[in-house]
């Protein structure tokens, strides 16, 4: 892991790819107040990103756990309408920031070049003095300290310089520019926050990249996070928490690939609906793909396409598309379902791309040709009819099935089982965007493949032009 340290200055970080140490410190308050108590989202749009407030379509991903928070942006898109577009010479940069809490930073940034501008370089701006030492850099501002772990690139420059007097963070920029002179690059670096004369040493963090992703382990208090941080444009990575004896604190999950809800009350939902898969099996999963959804495979109503599936769960039906030649993605809120859907395809032997996201607010994704709902549309609806319909739209191109299963409000007797929706309700949500191709009653399949599941509706829709 070579580092040298120039005479000369190196070259100018591009606009955006640099951090402060004043974000670090920001930051790092934020993991000492939980989700119960505030909506962190506000304070991550701002601090990690130069100081200026980040438009919320920036923003790629946020997740906020009462272990670590998550934020991924995109470094490269306007601001605002009124700012110019990029020049085909700026670089590109994805920014990725965990929080592991309390008061550890990961921060992972991918930038290339789109032509021939200047060179890649990352940039640390601080009031203090920084003290190198080997691939290591402490800070000391005031009563705070900033220990800084450089993990990639491996071989890299950097160059301390003063920053003039007078201007805005006056103090030194330390500047990393890769080896070679490179079209793309990675910056990882761990960052400590402590209070100032802190004797104890920090602990150092390690990254194996020999093949595939990234996979750096870090110590944060009595807490190691073992992290899996693939490229962003290959996925969202991975985290597994142990405690220092050892101890599982958090199995092995996804992180999220899309913005989940982050309030006081979604963080509590969210932690409900993932209890229920930590229990085991729910009762609406029956362990076998959808009766419905094989019949209309097997009819050929719906060929082998692009498909995704929302609120996937354990991931039953997007295995069997995936064995049926189907290009599957799959989306849920649960990160237990998704774990348990990942083995499930690695078992039969085949490939989904598995996100941990809000349907509500899915990731950027290119338009499928189909779109698979089994029990899904019928909880969402009762809160936001709308955006379910307009994460549809987003999901859909001109010709793209539609193939929901949702609750009947025809069912007679007690109201046990799924939410229920009416005909009229269904027109009425879906009738200005889709064409409905089909829309009849049915049954869900039941746990007990000879008993009769709730009363349902089986609707088949197209998109419009």
């Amino acid at each position: 892991m070579g580092l040298s340290l120039p005479a000369a200055r190196a070259a100018q970080a591009p606009a955006g790819l640099f951090l402060r140490t004043s974000d670090a410190f920001n930051l790092a308050r934020l993991g000492t107040s939980t989700a119960e108590a505030k909506d962190s989202l506000p304070g991550f749009r701002r601090f990690p990103f130069g100081g200026t407030q980040l438009p919320e379509a920036n923003i790629l991903a946020f997740e906020e756990h009462r272990l670590f928070t998550l934020v991924v942006a995109d470094l490269t898109r306007r601001r605002s309408d009124s700012e110019p577009r990029l020049k085909d010479d700026s670089p590109r940069a994805i920014r990725r920031v965990l929080l592991l809490k309390p008061s550890t930073l990961v921060v992972d940034d991918e930038v290339r070049k789109t032509g021939s501008g200047k060179r890649l370089a990352w940039s640390l701006q601080t009031n203090g003095t920084p003290e190198v030492n080997g691939r290591q850099i402490r800070i000391v501002e005031g009563e705070q300290e900033l220990v800084l772990q450089m993990l990639l690139p491996r071989n890299v420059q950097l160059t301390k310089t003063p920053r003039r007097s007078g201007v805005p963070q006056a103090g030194y920029g330390l500047d990393l520019t890769p080896a070679g002179d490179p079209d793309e690059a990675r910056f990882l670096n761990v960052l400590y926050v402590r209070e100032s004369g802190e004797k104890k040493p920090v602990p150092p963090a390690e990254v194996t990249q020999r093949q595939g992703p990234t996979r750096p382990t870090v110590r944060s208090g009595d807490r190691t996070f073992q992290l899996t941080l693939p490229k962003w444009r290959d996925g969202a990575g991975e985290i597994a928490v142990l405690d220092s004896g050892g101890k599982t604190l958090l199995e092995r999950r996804p992180l999220a690939s899309g913005v989940l809800p982050h309030t006081a009350e979604g963080v509590r939902m969210l932690e409900r609906w993932d209890a229920v898969y930590r229990r085991g099996r729910p009762a609406w999963d029956t362990g076998r793909p959808s009766s419905e959804l094989v019949q209309t495979v097997e009819k050929g109503t719906i060929r082998p396409c692009r498909a995704v599936e929302l609120g996937c769960g354990s991931g039953t039906n997007a295995v069997y598309l995936a064995s049926r030649d189907f290009e599957v993605t799959a989306i849920d809120l649960s990160p237990t379902a998704l774990t348990l859907a990942e083995k499930k395809a690695r078992e039969a032997g085949v490939s989904v791309r598995w996100l941990l996201a809000d349907i509500l607010a899915p990731p950027k994704l290119e338009p499928f040709d189909l779109v698979y709902d089994r029990g899904c549309y019928h909880g969402v609806r009762r809160a936001n009819a709308a955006g379910y319909v307009d994460s549809l739209r987003r999901l859909s191109k001109p010709g793209t099935r539609v193939l929901i299963l949702a609750g009947n409000a025809n069912e007679s007797g007690a109201r046990s089982g799924p939410p229920r929706v009416t005909e009229a309700e269904i027109r009425d949500d879906f009738s200005k965007h889709f064409e409905i191709v089909e829309l009849r009653e049915t049954h869900f399949d039941a746990a007990d493949p000879q008993a009769k599941g709730a009363l349902a509706w089986c609707i088949l829709l197209r998109c419009k032009p």
